[in-house]
């Protein structure tokens, strides 16, 4: 048996990984809590898009820096042992392995049942429930996990061919919202400029905007994670760079004029009633049913790439804390497969939290002490993976002042000081959302029981 991973994806496939996790992963069923957040009004969803875009873009440049010096294996977990040592790194591997990739692995699972389910209700007389998206979600999980360890490189080849995918509903519906105003084609009550004017005397533009910054965190959320496969991406001191900034810029773009598509083509009373299946309705607008099918088509590849993507860091977390040197060793989580160059016990083991984690998700959004307080589950990794990278952001300030990294040095502190700020607002934001302090505390539990599986010694 091997223990290490072999350099297989070049720059292509790890620019698609950064724009495939984060597109799919938030974007199409998030519009409507951003909406909700910002109480219906479209041009503080507008600004809020903006404002997280451009501190994201600013936090992955920011990343880079470290992604230059540390090609191998590990990704944030190296970056965190270098600044913060290797006790704090183990800690972090815990909270990976334990928490946030399975979680959110297991979230866009689901995620994909949802709109699988719904695409085939187009056909059928069949009305899908909760339960029909997570056994659709299992199936899915299944046949993945199969792919990522007997065909890696089918894998990244679905990756790439995803990413490519993803994007075009994402341009269709950003063409509209360009055309739209190009040509004075949009409703009085659908006009930015009207948003300003229709609000009530309780309500503050800016604090709209405020407001919708935690769901649209988590639509921009996931471009740290090729990092992750940082040891197995070709020439990665270069490659992994320029993917987090290149991913992260196409991102932003993609992102903003996909949403003035649709709250210009589409009333925002009707997203916030039609929640998750707001595209469904979308497309059945402006392209009958047989344009409605045609990008839930593309609603469900763009998913399944970023279920993908994710599972595909979930199943080397394990293999990645494992190989920690203040990691307690289990089931050999270490042993890497001679013939397919994949560790297969960390996916194993992957697979059965993320298993765990897919009942979790479906009791919470079907037992009625959950789905009163829209209790949200996927939530908690969020606020721990900003405290983590806010962690790194502040560790650059003074590696920059030492002139470890190679630039321009007022720029790069520009840049890890926009990424600070960008993650302060989100965790002020999680804190006074609804269930906030529930979701921080549960990340504090689960830190707690990392002492279980992490050596006390330096």
């Amino acid at each position: 048996m091997s223990s290490r991973l072999e350099p297989k994806y070049g720059l292509f496939t790890a620019i698609s990984l950064v724009i495939g996790q984060v597109i799919g992963s938030g974007i199409f069923f998030k519009v409507d809590d951003v909406l909700f957040a910002a109480q219906g009004n479209i041009l503080a969803g507008l600004l809020g898009f903006v404002f997280v875009g451009v501190s994201v873009v600013f936090a992955a440049a920011s990343m880079a820096n470290y992604a230059e010096i540390f090609p191998k294996d590990g990704g944030i977990l190296n970056y965190v042992e270098y600044r913060f040592g290797k006790k704090s790194a183990a800690f972090v591997g815990w909270m990976y392995l334990s928490l946030f990739y399975p979680l959110l692995t297991a979230v866009l699972f689901t995620v994909s049942g949802i709109y699988i389910a719904h695409l085939l209700a187009e056909f059928t007389a069949f009305k899908p429930t909760f339960l029909h998206y997570s056994l659709i979600g299992f199936f899915n999980l299944c046949l993945f996990l199969g792919m990522n360890i007997f065909r890696p490189k089918s894998s990244g080849i679905f990756q790439q061919l995803t990413t490519v995918i993803k994007l075009i509903p994402l341009i269709f519906i950003a063409s509209l919202g360009i055309l739209s105003i190009a040509q004075g084609n949009v409703t009085e009550a659908n006009a930015f400029t009207n948003a300003t004017t229709n609000l009530s005397s309780d309500q503050s533009l800016w604090l709209l905007v405020a407001a919708s910054f935690i769901p649209i965190s988590f639509a921009f959320d996931g471009w740290y994670i090729a990092t992750q496969l940082s040891g197995e991406i070709r020439n990665s001191e270069k490659n992994l760079p320029k993917a987090l900034i290149i991913g992260t810029l196409t991102v932003l773009l993609v992102y903003v004029l996909y949403y003035c598509g649709i709250v210009l083509r589409m009333d925002s009373s009707d997203i916030l009633e039609l929640k998750d299946t707001y595209i469904t309705e979308f497309s059945r607008k402006i392209a009958a049913k047989s344009g409605a099918v045609l990008i839930q088509v593309f609603v469900i590849i763009s998913v399944l790439g970023t279920s993908n993507g994710l599972l595909l860091a979930s199943t080397r977390v394990p293999y990645q804390f494992y190989n920690l040197e203040n990691s307690r060793k289990f089931l050999k989580l270490g042993k890497v497969n001679e013939k397919t160059n994949t560790p297969i016990n960390s996916a194993v083991l992957a697979f059965v939290v993320i298993v765990f984690y897919l009942v979790l998700y479906y009791l919470t959004n079907t037992l009625p002490f959950f789905t009163e307080i829209n209790y949200d589950i996927s939530a908690i990794p969020i606020a721990f993976i900003y405290m983590v990278n806010g962690a790194l952001f502040v560790g650059l300030l003074s590696l920059i002042k030492k002139d470890i990294f190679k630039g321009n040095r007022f720029f790069k502190y520009f840049m890890a000081v926009t990424a600070i700020l960008g993650v302060v607002i989100v965790l002020i934001g999680t804190a006074t959302a609804q269930n906030g302090i529930s979701y921080i505390f549960i990340s504090v539990i689960y830190f707690l029981v990392g002492f279980l599986f992490v050596n006390s010694r330096n």
